[in-house]
Parts: structure tokens; sequence; C-alpha cells
């Protein structure tokens, strides 16, 4: 069943047409990779999903119902969930912290009650903070949690903002260059909490450079070039494609 779907979806900025008419779906409990070459368009299409940027046209539905003119906190309340390119951690604050403010977009005690320090905004706070330890716990880094998290090596400063990302409960997680940065041994450990994370039954979509990464731990595979979608399949399949061989490798002359 597509958790998913992409339908026809396009972005223009100015002359350039960034996302050319794509579309894809992903399947409920899968790993989906977006791949292509700089300035395929990659990370425009992440932030058309999510909204972080309005399409032209084109449409997106999630659990069989239409998103794309959703504001960006009502696709986060619906359960998608993100994580950026560059690590995007508040300043400040702890580790912890961090992920709890992850936890917010399924708290109900509401803004005047918090305020005001009654027994429900209490109860809930000391839930979120139990809630938080156990995402940092389960990304293997409950020992970092009070630590300012910007001050964290880069790696563990990627599992916080995973672990801030799992803390919204999504269906749906989308990772944009998750082992951007990091050297092989991080990215090694990146790959197995991702396979983690699906096998708790969240549903990924990723952009990433690292093929080996990619080819590793996707079930499907979509490529895009100059904004297009020029194939769509399994890894096995991808790494033969022609087409897909050209864009990374060039013409073979001989």
């Amino acid at each position: 069943m597509a958790l998913l779907e992409v339908h026809n979806i396009n972005k223009r900025f100015g002359g350039l047409h960034a996302v050319n008419d794509v579309s894809f779906s992903v399947s409920e409990n899968t790993i989906k990779a977006v791949i292509g070459p700089n300035g395929a368009g990659k990370t425009t299409l992440f932030n058309l999903i999510s909204r972080n940027i309005e399409a032209n046209d084109g449409k997106v539905f999630f659990q069989n119902k239409p998103i794309h003119s959703l504001q960006p906190y009502e696709i986060a309340q619906r359960g998608i969930s993100r994580t950026f390119q560059n690590i995007k951690l508040f300043h400040g604050m702890s580790a912890l912290e961090n992920v709890m403010v992850g936890c917010h977009p399924k708290s109900r005690a509401g803004f005047l009650a918090g305020i005001l320090r009654l027994p429900s905004s209490l109860s809930e706070e000391k839930m979120i903070r139990e809630r938080a330890y156990e995402f940092l716990d389960l990304l293997g880094i409950a020992d970092l949690a009070h630590l300012e998290a910007t001050s964290l090596a880069f790696g563990q400063q990627r599992a916080v903002e995973f672990a801030r990302a799992l803390a919204s409960e999504p269906s749906l997680l989308l990772l944009d260059e998750p082992a951007a940065g990091l050297n092989i041994y991080e990215t090694a450990k990146v790959a197995k909490l991702i396979t983690k994370i699906q096998q708790r039954g969240i549903t990924i979509l990723l952009v990433e450079h690292d093929m080996s990464l990619v080819m590793d731990i996707s079930d499907e595979i979509v490529v895009l070039s100059f904004g297009k979608k020029i194939a769509e399949d399994h890894p096995a399949a991808i790494q033969q494609n022609k087409e897909v061989i050209q864009i990374y490798l060039g013409e073979d002359d001989a």
C-alpha cells in the first residue's frame, strides 16, 4: 500500500525548472532513496513534500489524503517528519531539550496551561521528558542527554536530529543527506540507525549521495536528473540502468 504519492509535481524558479513533472510513490514500511547529481532537484523535491516551499502545480497524497495545500506544521501533525542536509539543532539547549521539542506536535495541554503551570501541563511535560529519553536511548546517545547539543561531535549531532524527528512519532520520515559530512565509520552507524528506525514500522524516504549506503539499505530508488525522473526501480536494476550510469560516469567513448 502506498503511504505517500507524488503526482506530476513541478517547481520553477524563474527560468529554472527545478522539479519537472515528477511522480512516484512510497510503499508503507519501506526505505526509498532519491538520488541524482548535484542540482538534480532532490532537496527541492523534499521541500515540496514537506511544504517548506510551494509547488507550481502537482499533487501530494499522504495516507490517501491530499497534503499539497497544508502548512508545514500541519504536515508534521499528520505524521511526516524530516531532517535537513545541514544539521539544524537549537543552540543553547541540551540534546534532551532538542528532542523534547520534537514531541510537542503531539502535545495536548496547550499554551495557557503551560504558562500557568497547571497540573495537566506538568504531567505532560514529565511524559515528554521521558519519551525524549527513550528516543535518545534508542539511538544510543542517552548518556549525552544533558550536554549542549551543538557542542557534540558531528555524528552525535546527526543522531540527536534523528531522535528529534522520531519524537513526533511519524509514519513517514524524510532524511535529507543523513550521511553528509560523516566519515566511513559514522556512515556505517547511520545506516544501522536508519534500518533500526525502519524496523520500528516507520517508512523512510531519503536523499543521499553515498551510493554504497543507498544500495545497502534501500528497497527502491528514484533517480532525478535536471529535475526530471529518469528511473525508478530496485537497487540492482538501477545499478545496471544505462541512463543512470551515463549520468554518473559520462559517455563511454569505447
